[in-house]
């Protein structure tokens, strides 16, 4: 009989409320790829289409505001016997009532707790006047008397101690009611928005469909972090890659299917248009004096980056034309805090080497050279290095590629020194005709560590920018490598032991040319 009654009472409300549709809340994905800064979600929602006109029917849902309603795509099961004619969208306002009962519940709950404890104050604050009324009245003899001084002592100790415990409770719970107080009037105040959007559909009359939805949605995004640990006792470095995600959408997600792309897409639809080359004379100019000596200056830093050119059950990845996706698995995202994902372990196997620059600075650097077997793409984000599991710092990374050089900080165990053994300058020829200059140096390099290094020493060569300028070069023990801008020595050191070399160069050049000898004289 119950359920004759519940079947008629359904029967008369879409009789007479035909076109009444359910609530809908945000959309929930139920899978979502993560570009750096935005999202592209796909959502599966149970509709049921209202009648809307002879042969049409209409089924509004809504999207969170970060959504861009021009990227969305509706799309029907395939075996739907409805097909979409139109979809349409605009922005509306709603205030959550659920949150705000929830605050309201709470902070009856919160006024009620206060008055138990104020009550239980007044109380403790009743009986020590009573024992302060004590200490007063009629005479009494000393026994007494101490007995009373006694009972008093003991009764206000205990009564003052619950006291002094109970008045940090009603700051906290004044605290509260303030705070539940403010966070009502601002979201009574504060009104969501939502994107409302309408779909209009054809076909016969249905019960319910699946509806799925997909969409890009700012507010999300994910950036990479790295770590990378050196160990160069074990010749390896320990490689951690991790993602660090976030989302805005207004709800949580739930074990929805993530991934991860490399690169956000491309807005550009098409290349862009060739500009004229144009070649014309530079116009002429002088470069004043200050210049010229800031030029100079900067060129330690040109003639010391001998190398610097030829240095500049896993989450699964899939190749994309331009960019790989790294599907995750069904993972929980909630909404406005960040989280850390895992996305690969690796140990790469690494050759360390000290470098050192004696003209520039005493330091040793070191350096590490990875050779993978296969090529790897880390897109750019912060890296922590670390040198045996000691925190160095964190800095920009990035890395594609089988072969790269990274950099681990200052060896304090290890120092080169450049000493200058003699500086010479002169005239030679019958005629006196040309001009000379001698530089010789010394190069220490101390090892005061207890394990042997392997060693990579750069020093620059003087660059004639002029044929008639001649350099000649001296070296104790020859270089491994020379180049028209340097030496490079490579060697090994053991611990606690000490090596030098000895380089001398000449200069010749015309007596009447005036040299600017740069900036190590």
């Amino acid at each position: 009989m119950q359920t004759m009654l519940s079947i008629t009472k359904m029967l008369i409300l879409m009789i007479l409320f035909p076109f009444i549709s359910p609530s809908v809340a945000y959309a929930v994905p139920r899978a979502v790829i993560l570009f750096p800064n935005s999202a592209r979600v796909t959502d599966v929602t149970r509709i049921s289409p209202q009648k809307a006109g002879q042969g049409s029917f209409k089924t509004v849902v809504n999207l969170p505001a970060q959504a861009l309603p021009d990227s969305l795509t509706a799309r029907l099961d395939s075996n739907s016997p409805l097909k979409i004619e139109d979809q349409s969208w605009r922005r509306i306002n709603r205030q959550d009532e659920g949150r705000i009962a929830d605050l309201q519940k709470n902070l009856q709950q919160a006024k009620t707790e206060r008055i138990g404890v104020v009550s239980v104050i007044q109380s403790l604050e009743a009986q020590l006047r009573f024992w302060q009324a004590q200490d007063k009245g009629k005479s009494r003899t000393a026994g007494e008397t101490a007995i009373l001084a006694e009972q008093i002592g003991k009764g206000v100790q205990k009564d003052m101690q619950e006291k002094l415990t109970l008045e940090p409770e009603l700051e906290r719970l004044d605290k509260k009611i303030r705070e539940l107080q403010e966070e009502i009037a601002r979201i009574a105040g504060q009104k969501e928005t939502l994107w409302e959007v309408t779909l209009i559909l054809s076909g016969p009359p249905v019960r319910a469909e699946d509806l799925t939805l997909t969409y890009t949605l700012n507010g999300c995004g994910w950036l990479p972090q790295y770590r990378l640990d050196a160990r160069p006792r074990e010749g390896r470095i320990l490689f951690t890659w991790e993602a660090e995600i976030w989302q805005s959408s207004g709800g949580d997600w739930n074990q929805i299917d993530t991934e991860l792309a490399t690169l956000q897409p491309h807005s550009a639809l098409g290349p862009p248009d060739l500009p004229p080359w144009i070649i014309r004379p530079r116009p002429e100019f002088r470069l004043h004096k200050s210049r010229q000596k800031a030029d100079a200056a900067a060129a330690p830093m040109a003639g010391a980056a001998l190398s610097s050119e030829a240095q500049d059950a896993e989450p699964r990845e899939t190749r994309q034309t331009t960019y790989a996706v790294w599907a995750l698995g069904k993972k929980t995202i909630p909404a406005g805090s960040r989280r850390r994902l895992m996305i690969r372990e690796d140990a790469w196997k690494s050759d360390f080497v000290h470098l050192l620059r004696p003209s520039l600075t005493s330091q040793a650097f070191v350096q590490a050279t990875v050779k993978l077997p296969e090529g790897k793409e880390t897109p750019s984000g912060t890296a922590t290095f670390l040198i045996d599991g000691g925190v160095l710092g964190k800095r920009p990374f990035a890395f594609a590629g089988q072969e790269g050089t990274f950099s681990f900080g200052i060896d304090p165990l290890v120092t080169a020194q450049s000493v200058l053994l003699s500086r010479k300058s002169g005239e030679k020829g019958l005629i006196v005709d040309r001009q000379t200059q001698e530089w010789s140096w010394r190069l220490d390099i101390r090892n005061a560590g207890t394990s042997a290094i392997r060693v990579r020493l750069e020093e620059p060569l003087p660059q004639p920018r002029d044929e008639r300028i001649k350099i000649t070069l001296q070296s104790e023990p020859e270089a491994n490598e020379k180049s028209p801008s340097g030496m490079i020595w490579r060697m090994e050191i053991p611990g606690g032991q000490k090596r030098s070399l000895f380089t001398t160069i000449r200069l010749d050049a015309p007596k009447e040319m005036d040299l600017d000898l740069g900036w190590r004289r």
